[in-house]
């Protein structure tokens, strides 16, 4: 199983390696961004550049930054619309994903107790039968041996004479 994991590891390794290190023929994206000034649509069509309401420039986009940090957040406009700041782009993105988060982590979290409940119950009912097994067991042992108690009781009754009668109550005769 680790052979697995090594390779799969090797497998990921190589392909980033490949990413990172593949030339690529496009030409600069600078120069790209540059030249896409006449309006913010035109602008954020590319996902490598940046609107700036500040100077009303297109910018290539900091990867390596995260934020772009030569225009101010709640002035920059990338991805969805221009309508929509970096700031509230941001926001709504932490947002959705911890939200995901919470969901993916809620259902990971119902499933294992579900899960461990329901083995809990067999568990329980399992030992609930083991116990009233031993209890009709122990009721049956007393039965058999109020049985011959009274079995007994009945032939010392018997040896000796005084034996009960069915109904203890006689008629006295009027004599």
């Amino acid at each position: 199983m680790s052979g697995r994991y090594l390779c799969l590891a090797l497998a990921v390794f190589l392909a980033l390696f490949c990413a990172v290190t593949a030339q690529t023929t496009t030409p600069k994206p600078e120069l790209d961004c540059s030249e896409r000034n006449s309006s913010c649509d035109e602008c954020i069509k590319n996902v490598k550049c940046y609107y700036c309401y500040q100077d009303n420039s297109c910018r290539l986009y900091p990867a390596e930054k995260i934020l772009p940090r030569d225009c101010a957040l709640s002035k920059a406009r990338w991805g969805i619309s221009c309508a929509i700041n970096f700031e509230a782009l941001i926001i709504a993105m932490s947002v959705v994903g911890g939200v995901i988060l919470i969901s993916f982590f809620c259902c990971i979290y119902c499933c294992c107790c579900r899960t461990s409940s329901k083995k809990a119950q067999e568990k329980y009912d399992k030992e609930d039968a083991k116990i009233e097994r031993a209890r009709e067991e122990r009721r049956l042992k007393h039965a058999e041996r109020r049985a011959e108690r009274d079995a007994k009781n009945q032939e010392i009754r018997m040896k000796y004479g005084l034996v009960k009668e069915d109904n203890p109550y006689h008629r006295f005769d009027q004599n």
